[in-house]
């Protein structure tokens, strides 16, 4: 069975109103913001893009969801059953919409440190409509939303618009990158200084920081790498050019987490050496304490022994130091025979 596109079976007015978060206009003129009730009139006309944006913590988006026959039932899998894993592939029979899942930031939602709590964004394309829908406030979709309002970017067509969404997850990446960087750099001096150590919690952190972007953007790097093999029919070869660098760019900085992992890992092993090396000098101290003063505590506790109050062993001091002497002796040896000593 065909399918047609989504934007010519798209019936606005099935959309509950109140689950509309955004929605843009885009033509090669201008782009502006558009209200809910414009909605309509933008996908009348051949000539507009549109990017609408669902909250899914609506309950009446849920339920449209489940009842709309205008998304892909794959998509619709994937957002009932919080499908989070990184996903980009062309729908053929759903008039070679492109569907998206993509793991993405939460925003006011932090933990302490560095830790960023994640949410998802699903999303259906399609060569005048991006249909995207979340459940919490996302970093790259509210900052695009934010860019648009500004006039900082100007897209032309849904593709453009995608291309800057990629774009921004990357500045988002390389801003994290940086901050690591540097975040390492500092420590690395503080190690080499010697002074004023970092706790094992700090570098623990950033180690799990480079461990949590990785396990975020190495899926949705190899599935960038699917889509260009199989990309829909309406991106063109300029379209194709720009995501290949966009891939590659992508590519550069998930390396670069990799080593920014692999330097948390190499900070945390000098940190340990540090810190062992830290101890060996207190024991030596102590060791050093004790043999200083064990010639006076032997002194003071032989010459402290009184043996002629206590009853039987009157006269039996040169008893109790031969007995002091071979239980000594004994430990000793039992020390040589088990190759303590």
């Amino acid at each position: 069975m065909a399918f047609v596109p989504l934007d010519a079976l798209l019936d606005p007015m099935l959309i509950p109103i109140d689950g509309v978060v955004f929605a843009w206009e885009m033509d090669a003129d201008q782009s502006h913001e558009i209200q809910p009730d414009q909605i309509d009139q933008a996908l009348s006309d051949d000539s507009k893009s549109l990017w609408l944006h669902l909250n899914l913590s609506n309950t009446r988006v849920q339920g449209w969801l489940r009842q709309t026959p205008q998304i892909p039932e794959s998509l619709k899998e994937a957002i009932l059953d919080e499908v989070s894993r990184s996903r980009m592939e062309t729908i053929e029979e759903f008039g070679d919409g492109l569907m998206m899942v993509m793991n993405d930031f939460r925003i006011g939602l932090t933990h302490s440190g560095d830790e960023e709590e994640t949410g998802t964004l699903w999303a259906i394309m399609t060569p005048r409509l991006m249909l995207s829908l979340r459940a919490h406030p996302l970093m790259t979709t509210d900052t695009l939303r934010h860019l648009l309002r500004q006039g900082r970017i100007t897209p032309k067509s849904v593709v453009a618009l995608y291309h800057e969404l990629i774009e921004e997850r990357a500045v988002h990446l390389r801003r994290r990158t940086d901050q690591l960087s540097d975040q390492m750099d500092v420590l690395e001096e503080v190690l080499i200084k010697g002074d004023n150590l970092p706790e094992h919690e700090t570098l623990g952190r950033l180690r799990i920081t480079c461990s949590r972007l990785r396990r975020h953007y190495a899926p949705e790097l190899t599935a960038l790498r699917r889509l260009i093999r199989r990309r829909p029919t309406w991106f063109t070869d300029d379209d194709a050019d720009k995501l290949r660098e966009q891939i590659e760019l992508l590519a550069f900085l998930v390396d670069e987490v990799n080593s920014l992992y692999e330097r948390a890992k190499v900070l945390q092993d000098e940190l340990s050496a540090h810190v062992a090396e830290f101890n060996a000098k207190n024991l030596q101290v102590l060791s050093v304490m004790t043999v200083i003063f064990l010639p006076m505590t032997l002194v003071t506790g032989v010459m402290g022994m009184n043996m002629e109050d206590l009853p039987g062993l009157e006269h039996s001091f040169f008893a109790v130091m031969v007995i002091m002497c071979g239980a000594g002796l004994a430990v000793y040896m039992g020390l040589k025979l088990k190759r303590v000593i």
